[in-house]
């Protein structure tokens, strides 16, 4: 499996089925998306949660109430990005399947699709993805509270830093390894974590101070 990052913005992301499943399916897409543009989400079900009734009452998705089993399939994947497939019907979802294969679109359902949603951290400006493969979805839950609780106040600080200061030493240094290794310096300072003990703004300042000081 390789991991990857997509940016999803006005892709066309066709869901089948509107039960809990595709709740969640849509929550994390959602929530991943962050500044990102806006996407274009269908939904087609006989029923929707009342989470996804609202989203399309919003006009953040569009719901269309059917029975897939009277639709052409093809019409509605033909031209989609990302198909999910989320409805109880298992043989319903076979024959998503393999209509879905007829085109070029990628397909998110169990171990049969080409995609997998993993376990997601979205926090403080980090995005870390965590994945069993399938062999322990508990697991993958487990470690991802693990890494959430790892992620506070001064990491976060740390990163809006680091990413004010790669600017910074662009205009200062020529030498890209030169400016790599003195972010992962920074990093390794105790004198620049003590810092962060200080509003963002004043630690930004006594950090850049250090890196002039010290590194730079």
């Amino acid at each position: 499996m390789l991991p990857l990052y997509v940016d999803i913005s006005g892709k066309r992301i066709v869901v089948f089925g509107g039960g809990t499943i595709a709740e969640r399916k849509l929550q994390q897409i959602f929530e991943t998306n962050g500044g990102g543009g806006a996407l274009n989400v269908e939904v087609y079900s006989l029923d929707f949660t009342p989470f996804i009734e609202e989203m399309n009452e919003k006009g953040e998705i569009r719901c269309f109430q059917c029975d897939l089993w009277d639709r052409n399939l093809g019409e509605l994947i033909k031209g989609a990005f990302l198909v999910l497939v989320c409805t109880d019907d298992e043989t319903l979802n076979g024959r998503i399947l393999k209509e879905t294969a007829k085109y070029d679109a990628l397909v998110n359902y169990k171990h049969a699709g080409d995609v997998f949603m993993s376990s997601v951290v979205n926090k403080g400006g980090f995005l870390i993805s965590v994945s069993t493969s399938g062999k322990g979805p508990a697991m993958a839950r487990y470690m991802k509270t693990k890494i959430l609780s790892l992620i506070g106040d001064k990491e976060e600080k740390m990163l809006l830093i680091q990413s004010n200061l790669r600017g910074y030493l662009k205009g200062k240094i020529k030498e890209e390894g030169r400016r790599r290794e003195i972010l992962n310096l920074v990093l390794e300072d105790p004198e620049c974590w003590a810092a962060l003990d200080e509003p963002v703004e004043v630690a930004e300042k006594l950090i850049f101070k250090i890196v002039s000081d010290k590194y730079a």
